[in-house]
């Protein structure tokens, strides 16, 4: 099991820039096509958590799935992950979120 990380608001705003705050405390998300990763191929590597660098995703694992966001079909550890449905905005999406 993942050890959560317990800091207050202000506390995640000093670590995290902005747009990172946005969307992994208040449930946000970045532009299609906006992301570094979605754009080019970026080499071997894991993808880590902005906020407590757990490992997430190999680029092994990395698909174009045509919604301009990263997709990849295999976390790098499933207790890493934990997916939510997203039926937002009249569209079903599964996020996936750092556990």
């Amino acid at each position: 099991m993942i050890e959560k990380i317990i800091k207050t608001e202000d506390e995640w705003r000093k670590i995290l820039t902005p747009e990172q705050f946005h969307v992994l405390r208040e449930k946000g998300t970045e532009a299609p096509n906006s992301c570094a990763w979605s754009k080019k191929d970026l080499g071997a590597g894991i993808f880590h958590c902005a906020a407590c660098d757990l490992p997430l995703f190999s680029s092994q694992t990395k698909f174009e799935s045509g919604t301009g966001w990263p997709s990849y079909f295999e976390p790098v550890n499933s207790e890493n992950i934990e997916e939510v449905n997203d039926d937002s905005f009249g569209m079903h999406r599964q996020e996936v979120r750092c556990a």
